[in-house]
């Protein structure tokens, strides 16, 4: 078939046109409305928590298809039934579809952060908020996704427009493709090869990415593209295959509801998404939408349903800041009733905003002649958006520093002594509510309190598999005497006191660490990556190897306590934790060096920032028991009794942030943790002469 078509309404490529061009309007499909709201509510009972639903997010994957469908159907139509494609006119009327109450939600979203989230966090809100108004914020999360500093972060309020952005991005490239594809080759069969192609290559990168790259596969336009493109590709098809008999259509509709719902079931979080799996919502809501061709259906073209469906842009806009501001609102963490109830409000907000704002301006953006007082409305709404997020840091600033200067945290005398002194530090700090005005570090640099490695590369994230030689000459370069530290994120942490101990003997200390890589010979499935974290295994091999060549005197080996599930072994989870230690201890001593396993810090139950941005004059609050703080205690000590019985030594610095009465988050005038478990470079330093006593070498 012939294709023309026009830029902003100059005619390209002219064929026989209807000389009163009539205006393009879709027929109105109850049944998409309907799945429309079965798409949002799965969406919504899955951030509620509702276990039989644990796949919930496959509806983001309807909401795509349909969204090509129904976006490449009206450019389609507007092709055949005009003549031409006005493209300014297009992204003018999208623009008063979708800005107006996004507008609304950015800066609504933004105050209540300001008001009632940790002030912490605003800075990246605020980030968040701009990348959300220019519709990139999915690039922005797959960046950021990966790092494993902020995995134990509050998520961002404004997290959910990803998915709008993948939209706006398809939104953006179709007509200029259809575009392109009139000029050059003037036919609607060009065009229809050109987005099969497109559809295909991205659903083959999308399946070899979700199982290297996780994270970038599930944000990234690219391998999103493909659930666009079948709907796209339905929408170019499905005029021209015949009508179903009722029947068959309403056989067809039911499976693919059923696809729909059984991936919500069948799938969690740990569902190597998107890759294959989507596949199946994406080709249920396929089949959903070509059967509603015949026949609308009675249970999507429900009353009830339809009212969803229409208000499912917007609910899908306020439910997720709702039920993440909500606890901090109410100041209690919520359970499923809780956050079915936040998931009704959030839907109240919707009702309003889609009555009052949605669709009185998506109809004026309709009546309006001309395209060009939509696009200025855009805009201004994108820079209303905009400007609130580059002012929000600047707005007053709501962080506590506290009333009163606390003594510091200064230990003198022998280990013995500091321990003591310790002790009735901790306990002190168990009986005092209120922030230090004189917090070290404070709370707005906490998150940058970490050991030089982080910055020089020995701190290895998630990509690397080696440490740069430089990383061998900690402490005294010119020492004659090596010592390593070996391990994950939480062995890192220990480094400021080891590389002062090292300097203070002069040793020479090298630093091998990596994010979330225990030290233990153990394989284990990492959330961040969706997969099994093959890194880790190459990585502590490279260095063990690195610590058969060095032979080093000592090797201090530590990580999280609890690493997650062991895949590899025999026998219960502890045991085979234990065997890993054990494999990899025996490897280091075969180096001749002497192993001494520091066990796990003490676990703090919030991220402590946060919590202490929220409960300035409540900090004990924010505190956890010696059990709570006590990650797999069964584990650990099996695993300090095989390091002694295989003549390495153990040390367990639990009392070096527990006492009888708790484990504060702050001693003295020094915060103890920087996040929900990392202990700070201003409090570790404190602990190096207490950790000195434990590591004497011969």
């Amino acid at each position: 078939m012939p294709l023309a078509s026009t830029v902003l309404g100059t005619t390209l490529a002219p064929e026989k046109i209807d000389p009163q061009p009539r205006t393009a309007r879709p027929e109105f499909r109850p049944d998409i409305e309907g799945l429309r709201a079965v798409a949002i509510i799965l969406v919504v009972l899955y951030h509620c928590g509702i276990n039989a639903v644990s796949g919930g997010y496959v509806g983001v994957d309807v909401f795509f298809v349909i969204s090509g469908f129904l976006i490449t159907g009206h450019l389609a139509r507007e092709v055949e039934t005009t003549g031409r494609l006005h493209i300014g006119r297009f992204y003018a009327r999208r623009a008063m579809r979708l800005l107006p109450a996004a507008t609304l939600t950015i800066v609504a979203t933004l105050l209540a952060a300001w008001w009632w989230l940790p002030s912490v966090r605003l800075k990246d809100i605020a980030t968040d908020g701009l990348a959300a108004t220019g519709y990139v914020l999915n690039y922005r999360l797959a960046a950021t996704g990966t790092e494993y500093s902020g995995e134990g972060e509050m998520p961002s309020p404004l997290q959910h427009f990803w998915s709008l952005a993948v939209e706006e991005q398809f939104y953006l490239v179709i007509p200029l493709l259809l575009m392109a594809t009139a000029v050059l080759l003037r036919r609607k069969s060009a065009f229809v090869a050109l987005v099969a192609v497109i559809t295909a290559a991205s659903f083959a990168w999308s399946v070899a990415s979700t199982g290297s790259n996780g994270v970038w596969a599930y944000f990234g336009a690219p391998t999103r593209a493909w659930e666009l493109g079948v709907g796209a590709l339905l929408a170019l098809g499905l005029p021209h295959t015949p009508r179903l008999p009722d029947a068959l259509a309403t056989l067809l509709r039911l499976g693919g509801l059923v696809a729909i719902v059984a991936a919500a079931m069948m799938f969690d979080d740990r569902t190597p998404f998107p890759g294959h799996h989507a596949a199946l919502p994406v080709l249920g809501a396929f089949v959903v939408i070509a059967a509603g061709r015949a026949a609308s259906g009675r249970l999507l073209s429900h009353g009830v349903l339809k009212a969803i469906g229409a208000r499912s842009y917007s609910w899908y806009l306020w439910h997720w800041p709702v039920l993440l501001i909500a606890p901090f609102v109410l100041d209690e963490e919520l359970e499923v009733p809780g956050k079915l109830a936040a998931a009704g409000f959030a839907y109240l907000l919707a009702v309003l905003s889609f009555a009052m704002i949605e669709r009185p301006l998506h109809e004026l953006g309709r009546e309006r002649e001309g395209w060009g007082r939509n696009a200025i409305t855009g805009v201004g709404l994108m820079a209303v958006a905009a400007v609130f997020s580059l002012l929000l840091p600047v707005f007053p600033d709501r962080t506590p520093t506290g009333t009163v200067n606390a003594g510091k945290l200064e230990l003198t005398g022998s280990a013995t002594a500091r321990e003591k002194q310790l002790e009735k530090k901790l306990n002190a700090a168990m009986e005092n509510d209120e922030l230090p005005k004189n917090l070290t570090p404070t709370l707005k640099n906490a998150a940058r309190d970490l050991p030089p490695v982080y910055h020089n590369g020995c701190h290895r994230e998630l990509e690397g598999v080696t440490a740069p030689r430089s990383c061998e000459s900690f402490g005294d370069p010119k020492g004659k005497k090596q010592v390593v530290l070996l391990g994950d994120s939480h062995a890192a942490q220990w480094w400021p006191a080891l590389d002062k101990i090292a300097k203070e003997r002069h040793w020479r200390f090298a630093s091998f660490t990596k994010s979330a890589c225990t030290a233990a010979d153990v394989t284990i499935y990492l959330e961040l990556v969706k997969r099994n974290y093959n890194e880790c295994i190459e990585w502590r091999k490279n260095m063990i190897a690195r610590i058969q060549e060095m032979k080093p005197e000592l090797v201090v080996m530590s990580a999280n306590a609890d690493g997650g599930e062991a895949l590899n072994g025999k026998g219960s989870q502890d045991e085979r934790w234990v065997d890993g230690w054990r494999r990899n201890a025996e490897a280091v001593q075969r180096s001749g060096a002497k192993v001494v396993y520091l066990d796990d810090s003490a676990w703090p139950a919030v991220n402590v920032p946060e919590c202490l941005s929220t409960k300035p004059t409540e900090i004990s609050e924010c505190a956890a028991t010696e059990r709570q703080a006590t990650t797999a205690p069964d584990r650990r000590q099996m695993i300090k009794d095989m390091i002694e019985d295989i003549g390495g030594t153990a040390v367990d610095p639990m009392p070096w942030f527990c006492a009888p009465k708790g484990c504060p988050v702050v001693v003295g005038n020094t915060l103890v943790y920087l996040d929900d478990s990392h202990v700070t470079t201003a409090y570790t330093k404190t602990l190096a002469p207490i950790l000195a006593e434990r590591i004497k070498l011969k």
